[in-house]
């Protein structure tokens, strides 16, 4: 099966004003789990008769929600094969799971008959991934079962990847009556991303006020630090905002999953 095969999504991922480490420019993006998927029955010309079944679990160990992202490649034999993308995302919240098996697997590759590759997972965090093989033999009942743990490898950005690296409390501006808020948008990513628009929206009002600011373009590792202003006091008692980089999608990014960052602070 040829051919590629792919539908990019936007997650959104949240938190508090986010802190940027050193090295920026050769910062990982997110982890990759590649589990080997052999689905379906077989008479016995590749591996030994058989009917195969492979399910791969999936935890959240963390503390906040992780996207969960997934393809298949398929391996036939002595050429390429096709590799086919989840149209979307799975959402995990911290200690939720989730199995994906041989009916979603072969679904995706569009594969009726046996099959043989790879089920690959990413995320922006480090998951818990373990794979079950079973087979069974003419009588169709279990004769093997093995499990194994997959090992995680770190994804390097190649890419423009802009993220919200920081949120600082708002300052009020009595003079223009004004909340007075910097952010600093960095390019994680290993190749120059061009200009582009961030926005900062306060969610807490109707209709949400929000405010845009232009985003100069930046090298690898490079950061701007942007003004923006809303024509008011955010804390009413608190304080809710949302910043979007490249919130119009003008830069393609290696990933656009982790443009948005969220403040939150008690008044």
């Amino acid at each position: 099966m040829g051919g590629t095969r792919r539908i990019a999504s936007t997650v959104v991922l949240t938190g508090f004003a986010f802190l940027a480490g050193p090295s920026w420019a050769q910062a990982p993006s997110g982890w990759e789990y590649a589990a080997k998927a052999v689905c379906g029955q077989t008479r016995g010309r590749i591996v030994a008769p058989g009917l195969y079944f492979t399910a791969v679990n999936v935890h959240n160990p963390n503390a906040r929600p992780v996207e969960l992202k997934f393809k298949v490649a398929t391996a036939p034999e002595m050429k390429p094969g096709g590799i086919f993308w989840f149209d979307g995302a799975l959402k995990l919240a911290p200690d939720q799971a989730v199995e994906l098996d041989c009916p979603e697997i072969m679904k995706l590759a569009q594969s009726s008959a046996f099959l043989k590759g790879f089920l690959v997972l990413q995320s922006s965090l480090e998951l818990d991934v373990v794979a079950v093989y079973t087979v069974a033999g003419s009588s169709r009942m279990v004769e093997d079962l093995e499990l194994e743990r997959v090992p995680g490898r770190r994804m390097a950005c190649d890419g423009p990847d802009l993220v919200v690296e920081s949120i600082a409390d708002p300052v009020y501006d009595a003079a223009a009556k004004q909340s007075v808020v910097t952010v600093v948008i960095r390019n994680a990513g290993g190749a120059a991303a061009g200009a582009s628009h961030t926005r900062l929206v306060d969610p807490s009002t109707a209709p949400p006020n929000e405010d845009v600011q232009p985003t100069p373009a930046l090298a690898p590792g490079a950061a701007a630090t942007l003004t923006f202003r809303l024509p008011y006091w955010v804390f009413n008692p608190d304080a809710d905002l949302e910043v979007t980089a490249d919130y119009k999608d003008i830069v393609r990014e290696c990933r656009e999953d982790n443009n948005v960052a969220k403040y939150h602070k008690l008044g």
